[in-house]
């Protein structure tokens, strides 16, 4: 094992957090395209089911979608350096 300073020791933790930080992104992503669909189906599911109110969204559904963006962006509160 060599000491703090040691390039191999430095590029390891740099790839570390890289990775690391790829993860948070795809989960970040993740749960931003689930905040789409959400959101999507509280438009579309009250429009299929009653086509005659058309801008009739379930709030609930809206709503939904919104805290899942939010925590979307939460987690990038978890990125870790790369220096």
């Amino acid at each position: 094992m060599g000491a703090p300073d040691d390039p191999g020791t430095a590029r390891a933790r740099k790839l570390a957090a890289k990775r690391a930080n790829e993860r948070i992104r795809l989960l970040a992503g993740f749960l931003n395209a689930l905040a789409i669909a959400v959101v999507g189906a509280g438009f579309i599911v009250p429009v299929i089911g009653q086509p005659d109110r058309l801008l009739s969204p379930n709030l609930a559904w809206l709503v939904l979608g919104s805290i899942r963006h939010l925590v979307a962006q939460g987690v990038f509160a978890f990125l870790r350096s790369e220096d």
